[in-house]
């Protein structure tokens, strides 16, 4: 039964796309014997169309009801032996794929019934004279129902998503008030992030909103994509018209009349000679414009600069209209020019919408406090992550776009149903590559996030808490990799149960090939509790000394006093001799020895070290100076000192001037003194 009612879903795939076809690709036609047919076959298609999903429904209900008495009865174990049961049991997926599917062709009749009806009441006016207001009210009310234009779309059930966009623009007005708040008098800003009145943020949370709309709603109305980049386009230049230079306000004021004249000419268009005409020239005006764009803007302000690839992108939109009107597909003629009409636009506006948030943001980051939690990150990294989001969003914006131009967001919801949704199977593993993609992405994320938290986060402290904070850091970036490893799994469909017995399997091999890596894993997670050392505390092991800069999961990373990076696995670290010269506290000490000939009067000497000690700057006055006679023979003394440096990177230097002091300083006096 579920088999047929597939095929049956598929054969009236098939009729309503050639249909569709035959409508939008062919040849206008004055057949309105073949209009009453298509009315005819559709209408009956869609009662068809709505008692299957009444069948849908029911067999959904029964589904659950049967469930249900498995779940009390226990007789789950009994019932795996009748294939039959299984299979009822098991058709969520499938239901809900057919489900959809017939959604998505109810849709489709609808828009073929509106918009066959019109070209049928227009064909009906062509008794008329060419040219009476009747007929050009006929034409412009097919030309809005091949566009798309329904009361549905408005209807107040399609708001889910749309509410919650509105709330989204709402605190983005909110943040750029904020923002104003702390903003600085005097301060010359570009345009774009400028929000000295309140209607500037209005102006942008509306942008905000129109930009993203069509992420609310897989299919839009042609008509609601015109108007919604027009008045984008028209908010945006509003915005940054003190900006832009003479040139610019040509090409923008001649972008401006040319996109109003192509939604004239297209929502009159009909087989007429002189409407067919005057979109030609239409076209060849967009192209001349495209060409002259492209030829003399530069990218010194968002608005009226095109990548090159757009601007071929959109002539050729141009060209295939041109070709289409002059060969008689007049449909197909006005999806090309109105594709190419709002990608115009949007190759301006979501540039330049790019260019506004990432300065919205970048303003925030300049007037935040010091202690505000954005400072924790680096500027331009955040930046440059939030850029390329942006990029992909208008990708899909543009994608989107085309796809309602051209009538083909079921067709394209259908091949990605077909690829990603289609039920796959290896030996006992059920998947789909939809969630096979997603699992992926997600295990990607949360690796990328871990290995890139640090970097994404600045040092703005040196505090003891922070290094607290910063040492339990690997335990944290160890619990983001198995949280997004088990969401990727139960993406995939694989139970606990599937997952214990692969890592059984592994069990052997990773005993004996990864016990190195499983050691200093374990050791690194050791280290992070027990805490032997914080970053920032200058240690020694071995022949190695520095300064902690990571501790990782499985390595620990020093920085030597000349500037080398040593990578030291954690087993060292945790089974090996660690001397650590800041454990209490951050200050860094250095340990010399000095032998001087006893004819000097120790009590001066001593004196004139600790007076020359405390005139380097590398010294930290702050850590108490220490020197003591450590041994005395016939002929010299040995004298012991401990001195603070402010920086591990500076005992090095200090060590080296010191001594050439005291030498040059002993030499004078014709004493010999060593150090050790």
């Amino acid at each position: 039964m579920v088999h047929h009612w597939q095929t049956r879903v598929k054969l009236w795939d098939k009729e309503l796309d050639s249909l569709k076809h035959k409508l939008s690709w062919g040849k206008y036609t004055k057949d309105t014997l073949f209009m009453d047919s298509v009315l005819v076959y559709l209408g009956g298609t869609k009662t068809e169309v709505n008692n299957l999903s009444q069948v849908i429904l029911q067999a959904k209900q029964q589904k659950r009801i049967f469930e249900g008495l498995i779940d009390s009865s226990g007789i789950a174990e009994h019932l795996v032996s009748d294939s039959t049961t299984v299979q009822f049991v098991g058709l969520t997926d499938t239901l809900r794929r057919i489900e959809s599917n017939l959604g998505r062709l109810l849709t489709d009749i609808d828009y073929l019934q509106s918009t066959v009806s019109k070209q049928l009441e227009e064909a009906k006016t062509m008794v008329d004279k060419p040219i009476t207001p009747r007929r050009l009210s006929k034409t412009m009310q097919k030309n809005l129902a091949k566009d798309g234009l329904s009361p549905d779309y408005f209807a107040l059930s399609a708001w889910g998503g749309r509410i919650l966009l509105v709330l989204c623009s709402f605190l983005y007005f909110y943040w750029l008030l904020r923002i104003e708040r702390k903003s600085e008098q005097g301060t010359d800003t570009p345009s774009l992030q400028k929000s000295t009145q309140i209607w500037v943020p209005a102006l942008k949370a509306c942008i905000f909103f129109l930009v993203l709309l069509p992420f609310t709603s897989f299919t839009i109305p042609v008509v609601v994509l015109e108007v919604s980049y027009f008045l984008i386009f028209l908010m945006l230049y509003i915005l940054v018209y003190r900006e832009l230079s003479p040139f610019k306000h040509k090409v923008l004021n001649s972008i401006f009349i040319y996109y109003l004249i192509l939604l004239g000419v297209n929502l009159f268009l009909s087989e007429l000679w002189w409407s067919r005409s005057v979109a030609v020239l239409t076209n060849l005006l967009a192209i001349g414009l495209i060409w002259g764009i492209g030829k003399k803007a530069t990218a010194d302000n968002p608005m009226g600069y095109m990548h090159k690839y757009a601007r071929w992108a959109l002539i050729l939109g141009n060209v295939l209209a041109i070709i289409s009107t002059l060969i008689g597909h007049l449909d197909s003629s006005r999806m090309w020019s109105l594709a190419a009409g709002i990608g115009l636009l949007q190759a301006i506006s979501l540039r330049s919408f790019r260019e506004m948030l990432l300065r919205d943001m970048e303003n925030h980051y300049n007037r935040a406090d010091k202690e505000s939690m954005i400072k924790r990150f680096d500027l331009d990294r955040l930046l440059n992550s939030f850029g390329r989001l942006l990029r992909f969003c208008a990708v899909l914006l543009v994608i989107l776009a085309l796809l309602n131009n051209l009538h083909s967001t079921r067709e394209a919801a259908g091949i990605w149903d077909k690829i990603f949704s289609t039920p796959r199977q290896i030996g006992g593993v059920q998947f789909t590559y939809g969630n096979l993609v997603l699992a992926i992405a997600v295990i990607w994320t949360a690796n990328w996030f871990q290995k890139n938290l640090a970097n994404l986060l600045t040092n703005p402290s040196t505090t003891d808490l922070h290094r607290q904070k910063m040492a339990l850091f690997p335990l944290f970036r160890l619990l983001i990799m198995v949280v997004g490893f088990l969401f990727g799994i139960s993406i995939l469909g694989l139970g606990l149960d599937k997952l214990t017995v692969i890592i059984g399997a592994l069990s052997v091999g990773i005993g004996l090939g990864l016990q190195n890596i499983i050691n200093n894993f374990v050791s690194g997670i050791i280290l992070v509790f027990e805490k032997p050392f914080k970053i920032g505390d200058f240690v020694e092991i071995g022949d190695k000394k520095g300064q902690v800069m990571q501790i990782g999961i499985r390595s620990s990373t020093l920085l030597t006093d000349q500037g080398a990076r040593i990578i030291i696995p954690n087993g060292d670290l945790l089974s090996g001799r660690l001397v650590n010269w800041t454990f209490s506290d951050s200050d860094i000490r250095l340990n010399m020895q000095l032998t001087v000939q006893n004819t000097v009067d120790l009590k001066e000497w001593k004196e004139w070290l600790k007076q020359t000690i405390y005139s380097f700057d590398e010294v930290d006055s702050k850590v108490p100076l220490k020197i003591w006679t450590k041994d005395v023979t016939a002929d010299n003394y040995q004298i012991a000192l401990q001195v603070g440096i402010k920086h591990m990177r500076l005992i090095e230097r200090f060590r080296s001037r010191f001594l050439e002091t005291v030498k040059k300083e002993m030499d004078a006096k014709q004493v010999k003194v060593t150090s050790s």
